[in-house]
């Protein structure tokens, strides 16, 4: 009885979250569109900003993983980046020995990719899960070190010029449909399944919410911090490729704001940064809301760095509801026990 009240109660939780944000997310869709004076209700906005929302929405749901576990990867943009080096350096140097690449070595490159980022993960796996090393440190560390990696490899310089065939992944269309939209769509409902349908999903959230419970279930609480790492190590990879692809080139020092703008998306989204709940649905819809606010400022040729600073002020807001409506529920539940 207990425990179908606690899944009803998580459900009602993730639903109110969910509502919440799907009112600013269409609060923030009528206030740009009213005030960039159609501009920005134009199918070219919104096919401009389904191509972006895929790159940065997959490496929330890689960062939401970790967060789920009470940790936090700050190094899925360093493996990102090094995984759409090392696929564009095999396919520059494929393509300079033949002038037309064949699909074969595309995929072999895409493979070695996704394999740099499964490498990555297993080595934040090993430093938080095995060795207990603290998550933010742990990452911190193998931030620097995988942009170190990348940019000796490349002397800072970054890989253009890659093949058509794979540059249609991240500027071609499926059904009408921006192909890199598709994969994100395909991804967050392979990650949601995951956590929702899976024993090592649920698990998950069991580390998050009690630790020490989870050191005690058939898997264990390492087993599943271990995998979590890896899987996020993996997603990281993908949305590398996936932004070489947009982009036709590679660079060691892409997206270096994308951390911050991950975290935000993430705490947005209804992700609690202590672990134990989050949901794709909510990274998704957030991504969606700083996206439109993004765009929202360029068609109204705000300067980006305000844009910087909206991320830091979102993050300060959301932090301080979520403290204070953490505390208003503590509070009532109090006072319902001592009234009974």
């Amino acid at each position: 009885m207990n425990e179908r009240l606690s899944k009803f109660n998580t459900g009602l939780l993730a639903d109110r979250k969910i509502t919440q944000l799907m009112i600013f997310t269409a609060l923030t869709f009528f206030i740009f569109s009213y005030v960039s004076k159609d501009i920005f209700f134009t199918s070219s906005n919104f096919v401009s900003m389904a191509y972006q929302i895929p790159e940065i929405a997959i490496l929330s749901i890689a960062l939401m993983l970790s967060m789920l576990t009470g940790g936090i990867d700050l190094s899925i943009v360093s493996i990102s980046n090094a995984a759409a080096l090392v696929a564009s350096w095999v396919m520059t140097n494929k393509m300079g020995e033949s002038e037309n690449l064949s699909n074969k070595w595309i995929i072999i490159a895409c493979v070695l990719g996704t394999i740099v980022g499964v490498l990555a993960g297993a080595v934040n796996s090993i430093l938080v899960a095995q060795l207990n090393v603290t998550p933010i440190l742990a990452t911190l560390a193998t931030m620097t070190l995988f942009n170190g990696i990348a940019i000796g490899m490349t002397n800072g310089e970054s890989v253009s010029g890659l093949p058509e065939q794979f540059m249609r992944v991240g500027n071609g269309t499926f059904f009408g449909i921006p192909t890199p939209f598709v994969l994100m769509i395909v991804i967050a409902l392979a990650v949601g399944f995951f956590i929702n349908r899976t024993t090592l999903g649920l698990k998950v959230f069991l580390v998050g919410t009690n630790r020490k419970a989870a050191q005690y279930s058939v898997m264990g609480d390492r087993k599943v911090i271990a995998w979590v790492y890896l899987i996020s190590g993996l997603l990281s990879s993908l949305a590398g490729l996936i932004i070489a692809s947009r982009t036709s080139a590679a660079s060691p020092d892409f997206g270096s704001s994308y951390i911050l703008l991950a975290i935000v998306i993430v705490v947005l989204g209804g992700v609690n940064p202590n672990g134990g709940f989050g949901t794709v649905t909510g990274v998704i819809l957030a991504t969606v809301v700083l996206q439109m606010v993004a765009s929202g400022f360029n068609i109204l040729r705000f300067s980006q760095f305000f844009y910087l600073a909206a991320q830091g002020g979102v993050l300060i807001i959301v932090m301080i509801l979520n403290v204070v409506l953490e505390n208003r529920r503590t509070n009532k539940s109090i006072a319902k026990s001592l009234r009974t």
